[in-house]
């Protein structure tokens, strides 16, 4: 049984596994080592990170893992696409040093350069004077995502911090936003699957009605998230209640990204238990 909902959001010590993290890797501010660090001191048993579209940080968290002792499940998040709407897909279990995959975050890394770049050229347009060279500079030598323009876009002056910068120019739909190439998202499971994986979406009370859901379901989605920051207790037992309906695994995390003042390793999470869930449908995709 998975916990209370009040346990779940309010008592750090039964958070036993975090499973959507970030690091430096994509747009987090802490190494994977220190994630893992974060982790234990929170007294979580077990670890996912989960960085946007590249599993460049998952054997340094694993090694650190490994020395601290607390498992780490290999995981990314992966963007894709239902219709016209972006969603994302938290994978687990995956094969990540896998040749297919690395040929697929490839891809994606490629169209996430061009779009950053177009989103610069608008930018200028606009007079907010930064360079792509500038942006790079902030990735780690990750894939560029917004939240790398936004801080060029607060250094330059043109916006007080990074909440402003998106809703100023680069938040969907505003002036200096560029559409991301469409993922489909049965292409993206299928993937997941392929790499002996599971393929669970990510936050759905942020992006996600209940009919995309059913469609992302008949493309062979095995889980949702419903431990997540960004929901509130009544959608969590909605979530649950989907979960229920549709034959859904569940998973739960902080989407901690490291930010001062935020959301912390181990605040949200889900019982080991759910890992195992998660683990057992994995196994019948190897």
């Amino acid at each position: 049984m998975l916990f209370s909902i009040t346990s779940a959001i309010e008592s750090v010590q039964y958070n036993l596994a975090d499973l959507h993290t970030h690091s430096t890797c994509s747009d987090g501010l802490r190494s994977p080592t220190q994630a893992v660090e974060e982790a234990v001191a929170a007294g979580v048993r077990v670890l996912s990170l989960t960085d946007h579209d590249t599993v460049d940080g998952i054997d340094e968290a694993m090694a650190a893992g490994k020395e601290q002792g607390i498992d780490v499940v290999p995981g990314t998040e992966l963007s894709a696409h239902v219709n016209d709407r972006e969603l994302h897909l938290l994978a687990y279990f995956v094969d990540h040093r896998s040749q297919r995959l690395a040929v697929h975050l490839s891809k994606l890394r490629e169209r996430r350069h061009e779009r950053g770049a177009a989103i610069v050229e608008r930018l200028n347009q606009l007079g907010v004077q930064i360079s792509l060279d500038d942006v790079l500079s902030r990735t780690d030598g990750g894939p560029m995502g917004r939240p790398h323009i936004a801080a060029a876009i607060v250094a330059s002056g043109a916006a007080m911090n990074k909440e402003e910068a998106f809703v100023r120019f680069i938040g969907d739909r505003r002036p200096a936003d560029v559409p991301k190439p469409r993922s489909p998202a049965a292409e993206v499971i299928g993937l997941v699957h392929e790499l002996g994986g599971v393929a669970v979406l990510a936050h759905p009370g942020m992006v996600v009605s209940e009919p995309v859901i059913q469609q992302l379901v008949e493309v062979g989605l095995d889980g949702v998230e419903v431990y997540h920051p960004a929901h509130q207790p009544p959608q969590i037992e909605h979530y649950l209640d989907v979960a229920e309906r549709f034959g859904l695994l569940t998973s739960g995390g902080s989407d901690s990204h490291g930010d001062q003042g935020g959301v912390a390793i181990g605040d949200y999470g889900i019982g080991v238990e759910a890992v195992d869930a998660l683990s057992t449908r994995a196994a019948t995709y190897a």
